[in-house]
């Protein structure tokens, strides 16, 4: 029997919504709003044909990014957007699902590389999968840099494991994981982590039995690569599929964060808390025991939905965000467009990155603020993206253009910076071919001066293909936008030093087998420049000797020691300072 943990670690912000406070937000049955999003894409809305009331002028005309491919197939992932880019020393590796030609069907997994100097591999990407029919792919990459791409088959429901041969070489071995149990359907819809000893965690959601149903979900490991699998488990039991799993870098922690039902004797696909697993060591499971991080009452009038996102930061913490539309238990009704945007953590408890409560057209399973990622640097600053939805920018067709939105937390995610529009691109009234809906979007795990993204440019608004909006050829882009545009750049603790004294933030940060520590004496003397790690321990001394005043630089070579956050501290004639990096093999 499942044992749900109730995690109170902060106050959940009081959201009991009075109704008439947010005029013009789309308010329907439960009943109803399943049937539209198991439906062919019926449009609820009517005069939704609107413009802007500033020059288009001061926007750009085409997405911003570098196109890497195309695609038929607009939406990536069937519920949480999960990650499909990830940007390792060797180069970023970039993956999404193709549509060729024509998209009922006729679809693959393509990848594309951008090595270190910024050349692409291949002008439209090169296909990971040989059969017709993969789609829905995620991606993550082993210590040595190698991609590993998981995706299922339309065709002969199986899910798939494709691994490079190195980094980006774009030879893809395949491999077969477990996804089916006996007297249970067939698993799809996968996600996976590779974790700190290159395990690779894959979890897949049941094929439902029928539209609105509960499924059950599973997770299995491999150790060597995905040549052989530990069992395949049953880990809960959901209305969405919501879950994804992520991986430390400096600890063996794995966690399953979902949307879990509250209700199970009548569930739908609304009413959910935001639960998590977490194994210490990425071997050792409780399945039976989740925490819940929402715990929300009949009373409260928001719920989780469908998205979902989470990461460990680089002092080992998990951080969690999802979206939550308006949900009345008493009326039967939610919010098919108003939302908020939370994230959590065990420090922090739950805060509000954006308030999306507004009208907005989105589709299905979406809603004002969509699809979000969520990624930290080596600094521990937080990085949100999601597709921003409104009632101003609609196409033709009655579907609101997503922008990119993003918002940025140093603190640990207590409090957010305003968002950033990153694409701002409206094209109102547009007609098909000539929209730009950017979404879908996926964001790397890690983010360093810049965060990296991958999205399509939908050229006519709608969520999904073929039932909402005209098939399009669609352009698929990868965008770096510098962290400085969120937070501001040189952030450093506020000590009283000499003018002329400084201690560089070491470069590259992070790094795999060596760094380089550059600083500035401003007087003669003694000086001493040592590595800690996380427990204060002394790690190695790098100077110890007297220096004249001036500027020097130091490598350091730690290949001898394990992935993980380290300190360096310069201290010289009575002053110090210190700063942190990360160390990832």
């Amino acid at each position: 029997m499942k044992i749900k943990k109730v995690l109170l670690a902060g106050i959940l912000i009081p959201l009991l919504l009075c109704v008439s406070a947010y005029a013009g937000v789309a308010k329907i049955s439960i009943d109803e709003a399943q049937r539209i999003e198991f439906g062919n894409g019926e449009n609820l809305h009517f005069n939704k044909q609107k413009t802007l009331d500033i020059s288009i002028d001061d926007y750009l005309e085409e997405s911003p990014g570098i196109q890497v491919g195309t695609t038929s197939y607009e939406y990536q992932s069937n519920g949480s957007t999960g990650n499909r880019i990830y940007k390792h020393e060797c180069g970023t590796h970039m993956a999404w699902m193709n549509g060729v030609g024509q998209w009922i069907g006729n679809r693959w997994i393509y990848y594309n590389f951008i090595d270190p100097d910024g050349n692409l591999s291949w002008q439209e990407g090169t296909p990971v999968s040989v059969e017709q029919g993969a789609g829905y792919c995620h991606l993550d990459v082993t210590e040595d840099g190698r991609p590993a791409i998981v995706y299922h088959n339309s065709s002969n429901s199986l899910v798939r494991l494709s691994v490079d041969e190195s980094c980006g070489a774009g030879n893809f071995t395949l491999y077969d994981p477990p996804d089916s149990l006996p007297g249970e359907s067939g698993f799809f819809w996968s996600y996976l982590t590779v974790d700190n000893t290159d395990r690779i965690h894959i979890i897949s959601t049941e094929n439902e039995p029928e539209a609105g149903a509960l499924k059950k979900v599973t997770h299995t490991y491999s150790s060597d690569g995905g040549s052989s699998w530990g069992d395949l488990v049953i880990y809960d039991t959901l209305m969405d599929i919501s879950s994804i799993i992520t991986s430390s870098r400096i600890s063996g922690k794995v966690a399953i964060v979902y949307t879990d039902p509250i209700d199970y004797e009548d569930p739908n696909q609304y009413n959910n808390d935001i639960a998590y697993i977490e194994s210490p060591d990425g071997v050792t499971w409780d399945y039976d025991s989740p925490v819940n991080v929402t715990n929300y009452q009949y009373e409260d009038t928001i719920r989780a939905y469908t998205d979902v996102d989470a990461i460990y930061d680089f002092d080992d913490n998990l951080h969690i965000v999802w979206n939550a539309p308006g949900y009345w238990a008493d009326e039967g009704t939610i919010t098919i467009d108003a939302c908020f945007l939370f994230h959590w953590s065990e420090e922090t408890g739950t805060t509000m990155i954006y308030n999306a409560w507004h009208p907005s057209f989105p589709g299905k399973w979406c809603r004002s603020a969509a699809k979000m990622s969520i990624s930290v640097d080596s600094l521990n600053n937080l990085y949100v993206l999601w597709t921003h939805f409104d009632s101003v920018d609609v196409s033709s067709g009655g579907w609101s253009n997503g922008e990119l939105y993003a918002s940025a937390s140093s603190d640990g995610g207590a409090s957010w910076i305003p968002p950033v529009n990153l694409t701002n691109t409206p094209t109102p009234g547009c007609q098909p071919g000539d929209c730009n809906n950017d979404h879908w979007s996926s964001l790397t795990e890690v983010s360093d001066d810049s965060m990296y993204i991958i999205y399509p440019e939908d050229k006519d608004a709608g969520s999904v293909t073929g039932a909402e909006g005209t098939e399009t050829e669609n352009p698929v882009r990868y965008l770096a936008v510098s962290t400085s545009e969120l937070l501001p750049v040189g952030v450093d603790e506020e000590i009283d030093v000499p003018t002329g004294f400084a201690l560089n933030q070491n470069y590259p940060n992070p790094f795999n087998a060596s760094t380089n520590i550059s600083f500035t004496l401003a007087e003669n003397g003694h000086t001493r420049l040592e590595v800690y790690n996380l427990l204060g321990e002394k790690v190695e001394t790098l100077i110890d000797e007297y220096l004249n005043a001036g500027e020097y630089g130091v490598n350091w070579e730690a290949g001898g020691n394990s992935t993980g956050v380290y300190f360096y501290r310069l201290k010289t004639e009575g002053v110090s300072k210190t700063r942190r990096m990360v160390l990832l093999k």
